[in-house]
């Protein structure tokens, strides 16, 4: 076992952090689901953890040869994957995205986050042309980008959709895009916003309405971002201490325990408690990119500002969602939201980068 496995030079740091993020969410998803129907979940989050854990050391393991070598193989049979759920797959909740067995649920388009981001990194690997590229340069990445985004819109999941596409352009944009070409692309899509908004289901555009106006229907499709503010105002500057958030605990917030479990921390904790867990997010992700120094070619690099690129924005998104600065888009927050494909999926990431320090 000497050389394949020594613990003492498993990163403590990075394994740290992300412990005590993770205990900080299960300790919260008790207090949100307290005295209801999910009042098990937050037992439940620890047995995901447990899987989380596994995770990390199999993305730790992990040849990064076979990594590079098999990514568009993974990528081809994810996107047979989301396809199949967007066509044929089990309605649950007026939604198509889980799969479930075994007695298991799982959400493969939290897979898809990262198995995106390992083709996106071969392909430019690959490169012979040398950046900043053209239109032509990034032609495919676009299309492999839509080949995600596309069926999981349909599912209908629209806020991993878009997170996909924010994910990959954060990565092309790394990489380098002529000015021009950015322009250009820019001009497109802002062409496309009226279509594409009208394409949105009726609820998907009332949560761009009540971003813009939260107050015009605060009873009805305004409620989240309210309740939520209310939560997050009230806690003040120390918070009315744990399982004591009237507005969590009265349940006036939907989904308190996974998208607006944030809501939840600020209301109890405060803004100190916020503060702590957003300073752990920030220094988790610096440290993240800090990993870059161990990489060696062009694909591990990118691999690494891949997914801590997208950890950061998923956890500022989530953020920003629940304090009524963006859309509610549906994208839990890392860590600590409640929900197991999410967390074992961060928990690969944070083991796949983790890995190339290993390999020093």
């Amino acid at each position: 076992m000497r050389g394949l496995w020594n613990p003492m030079r498993v990163d403590a740091i990075l394994v740290g952090c992300a412990v005590a993020l993770s205990g900080i969410g299960i300790m919260v998803i008790r207090s949100a689901t307290r005295g209801g129907p999910f009042q098990h979940y937050g037992g439940r989050q620890a047995y995901w953890l447990a899987i989380g854990l596994a995770a990390f050391f199999l993305g730790y393991f992990a040849d990064r040869r076979h990594l590079q070598r098999g990514a568009y193989v993974l990528y081809g049979m994810m996107f047979a994957v989301l396809v199949g759920l967007a066509v044929a797959g089990k309605w649950s909740g007026g939604v198509q995205r889980w799969v479930h067995a075994g007695g298991l649920t799982f959400q493969p388009s939290e897979m898809a986050k990262i198995i995106l981001i390992l083709a996106l990194a071969r392909y430019f690997n690959r490169q012979k042309a040398q950046p900043p590229y053209g239109l032509e340069g990034i032609a495919i990445p676009l299309l492999m980008v839509a080949g995600y985004a596309v069926p999981v819109a349909a599912q209908p999941d629209l806020g991993t959709a878009m997170f996909l596409v924010l994910i990959s352009a954060a990565m092309i944009l790394f990489v380098g895009v002529r000015w021009s070409t950015i322009l250009t692309l820019s001009l497109v899509a802002a062409a496309a916003v009226p279509s594409l908004f009208f394409a949105l289901k009726e609820y998907q555009r009332n949560r761009i309405l009540n971003f813009l106006s939260p107050e015009r229907d605060p009873l009805g499709t305004g409620y989240h971002v309210v309740q939520s503010k209310i939560a997050i105002g009230s806690g003040g500057l120390l918070g009315k201490g744990f399982q004591q958030g009237t507005q969590s605990q009265l349940r006036f917030i939907p989904e308190q325990h996974t998208d607006f479990i944030i809501s939840v921390l600020a209301e109890e904790f405060g803004f100190l408690g916020v503060l702590l867990v957003l300073g752990l997010v920030l220094f988790l992700s610096l440290y993240l990119l800090s990993f870059v120094e161990f990489t060696r070619t062009r694909f591990s690099l990118l691999v690494v500002v891949g997914i801590t690129f997208a950890f950061a924005m998923q956890a500022a998104i989530n953020v920003a969602m629940a304090a009524g600065l963006l859309p509610v888009v549906g994208l839990p927050m890392p860590l600590l939201s409640y929900g197991g494909s999410s967390l074992v999926v961060t928990w690969l990431g944070f083991g796949i980068i983790a890995g190339y320090k290993r390999r020093r």
